[in-house]
């Protein structure tokens, strides 16, 4: 999935003309209609035209699109409402137009905006004109599960509204009425469920199949139908980036074309002629021929394990430590490192072989390489490092492996969150550390749980960084141990020296008991609206990192913008006896050909035959164990370190998968 990275501005200007703009035209239109001056069949569409117009200034709002700052989103959301439909209120349409983004495409009592399309088609024009009625149905079936203030300004604008409409209609200005607001808003609710519901997704599956064909792209004559249309001739953006501003919705097109054509999105004229990926193509004219071959993918050198010295083990908190490596010269390549990735590393504990994966907590430009490691209850390998092992062992390490990552990029201004809980700090201190070093204009929160400040890891480090950022790094503590000292008002003995000292508490606060999923939702209706931050990164236990998804996936963050990695993945797979498929497995050059039984996965029959195959966590989480399919099948239960994408373009976790067809091959080095 393409990430447009395109930053949000802190007000959206052309959004902010485009409402001034909307009332000046209603203004202007009120008055010809007041003082007779111009015929209806004038006014009536420039007041239609306004209704249009006002409801992008009220989308961009419900989307948190018309800036970073969120008081100017709920703003201009409210002033546009009334020209749009004065009896609603904007929580109302926000919650119902986020409904649609949540559910597009299924039934019209799931996806309330599905009313437009759902019918015979001597139904659809008595739809789109009706499509505010139906809104209020779906509400009121669902208005006792809604938060009281949001219920509260739905009925004062409903009881004001109908309110006023008597009054004008008593006080005689009914005709008034009717011309400069009813007859124009329902002409304009019209055009709208025709051209931003209908035409986008008539005749288009749900997105829980593919959220790439759940939405279309209408292409040709953009210097006419992008300004009609106000750019939602590129709807298909719009569902896949929500929180990008409706003027950069050609640009981002543009920009990640060739990654939407890679998914067949649908894709029509003008006129409604449906158009194939290569047909798009080809009437672009973007590749000179469409039978070349692409190019054949490059051989992954294949990951062997080094010697490496340890340089230093150093007390971390309670039960903890860092380990620092000695890296050769002749390996300093092989170990370069991106911020986040991890290291696997093999020992012999008490006569077995043990491997574990552990991430990596220095930056790349300090030269140094370093895993922070604490002791599990029961766990072999922990309670050797943070026991037994000294300054002059050797460990077998793996080269440097993992996709939890973010590179920095000097000239981006990013807007990061971050979520860690326990040692899951380890990769995110390396990529908070080194992309807010090298990005002076990025900004990052880091939501830390831990029991208490005496198990906490780079409690320290973290306030250092903070305290030099200058602002930069606000990092929220979560004590679980309400005895925590952290957690009682901290009085400083003597006063600040400078107004900066004084500033810095700020950067660091605490909070007790742990984030759960209220907690999460409420900071991203406010400081951490999805809208305003660019990355998300999540690490630690599965039940952690996936409430943190459901909820992000609810606010409609892109799953492209989100990065996790688990501390531990599924449980072991357990095979039967019984005889299965015949695996043809590469790995380091070499080729073998082995049988498995029924429910065992790749990895286990390779190393049950001597094959040396990559691995670590065996739960699916690390992804140490990735290979390639060449030919048959094979289902995994769990693929936590694989995006959708890889797994579509046929790889696979080898300790999750297990072959669904009488033969499968597998290349590890591909």
């Amino acid at each position: 999935m393409p990430n447009p990275r395109l930053p949000l501005p802190v007000v959206s200007v052309p959004t902010v003309l485009l409402f001034v703009g909307g009332a000046m035209v209603w203004t202007g239109a009120t008055w010809l209609v007041v003082n007779e001056a111009a015929p209806l069949w004038v006014t009536i569409p420039l007041h239609a035209l306004v209704t249009f117009t006002m409801f992008t200034v009220l989308h961009e709002s419900t989307h948190h699109a018309a800036g970073r700052l969120t008081w100017v989103n709920e703003l201009l959301g409210r002033l546009a409402m009334p020209f749009v439909a004065v009896y609603g209120s904007f929580p109302l349409v926000r919650y119902i137009h986020l409904e649609h983004h949540r559910n597009t495409n299924e039934d019209a009592h799931t996806d309330p905006d599905a009313w437009t399309a759902h019918g015979p088609w001597w139904q659809l024009p008595l739809r789109w004109l009706t499509i505010d009625f139906w809104y209020a149905r779906f509400y009121v079936a669902r208005q006792r599960t809604r938060p009281p203030s949001e219920r509260a300004e739905t009925a004062a604008a409903v009881t004001l509204s109908l309110a006023a409409f008597a009054w004008l209609t008593v006080s005689g200005h009914g005709w008034e009425l009717l011309m400069v607001y009813l007859i124009p808003q329902r002409v304009g609710l019209a055009v709208l469920a025709w051209w931003f519901d209908w035409l986008p997704h008539h005749d288009l599956g749900a997105q829980r199949q593919n959220r790439f064909g759940a939405t279309r792209v209408r292409v040709g004559l953009e210097w006419l139908m992008t300004p009609i249309m106000l750019c939602q001739n590129y709807h298909l953006v719009h569902h896949l980036h929500p929180a990008i501003p409706f003027y950069r919705y050609l640009r981002t097109w543009r920009d990640n074309r060739e990654a939407y054509l890679a998914r067949d999105v649908p894709i029509a004229t003008p006129w409604g002629r449906e158009l194939t990926s290569s047909e798009y193509r080809e009437w672009r004219q973007l590749t000179d021929s469409f039978d070349e071959e692409p190019p054949a993918p490059q051989p992954r050198q294949p990951s062997r394990f080094h010697s490496l010295r340890v340089a230093e083990v150093r007390p971390l908190c309670e039960g903890a430590v860092t380990v620092t490596f000695d890296v050769p010269e002749r390996l300093r390549e092989t170990f370069r490192f991106t911020p986040g990735q991890h290291l696997v590393i093999r020992a012999e504990v008490d006569g077995e072989e043990v491997r574990r994966a552990y991430s990596i907590c220095s930056t790349p430009d300090s030269g140094v390489l370093r895993i922070a490691i604490k002791h599990q209850l029961g766990g072999a390998f922990s309670t050797f490092a943070t026991t037994e092992l000294a300054a002059g062992d050797a460990l077998d390490v793996l080269p440097p492996d993992g996709e939890f990552t973010l590179t920095p990029a000097r000239s981006r201004a990013g807007r990061y969150v971050a979520l860690a809980a326990g040692s899951g700090i380890t990769p995110i201190l390396s990529i908070l550390t080194a992309t807010l070093q090298d990005e002076p204009n990025s900004k990052a929160t880091l939501l830390y749980i831990n029991t208490s400040g005496a198990s906490t890891m780079f409690a320290g480090e973290l306030a250092a960084l903070a305290a030099r950022l200058g602002g930069r790094l606000h990092v929220v503590h979560y004590r679980t141990d309400e005895r925590d000292p952290d957690l009682r008002t901290q009085r400083p003995e003597r006063p600040f020296d400078i107004v900066g000292e004084a500033l810095a508490i700020s950067h660091e606060r605490y909070q007790r008991g742990r984030l759960d999923g209220t907690r999460l939702r409420a900071l991203l209706q406010s400081r951490l609206h999805p809208a305003k931050v660019d990355e998300w990164f999540l690490c630690g236990p599965r039940d952690l990192v996936d409430m943190a998804r459901r909820t992000l996936a609810d606010r409609d963050v892109p799953e492209e913008n989100v990065h996790f990695e688990l501390f531990q993945g599924a449980l072991p797979v357990r095979p039967s006896r019984r005889p299965g498929s015949t695996l043809t497995v590469t790995a380091g050059g070499k080729t073998a050909e082995i049988p498995a039984t029924v429910g065992e996965t790749v990895l286990s029959a390779a190393l049950r035959h001597g094959v040396d195959a990559p691995y670590a966590c065996v739960g699916g989480a690390c992804g140490t164990c990735r290979a390639t399919v060449v030919r048959g099948s094979a289902r995994m239960d769990v693929h936590y370190a694989l995006g959708d994408d890889e797994v579509a373009a046929g790889r696979i976790l080898t300790c999750r998968a297990v072959a669904t067809s009488p033969e499968l091959a597998v290349d590890y080095d591909r």
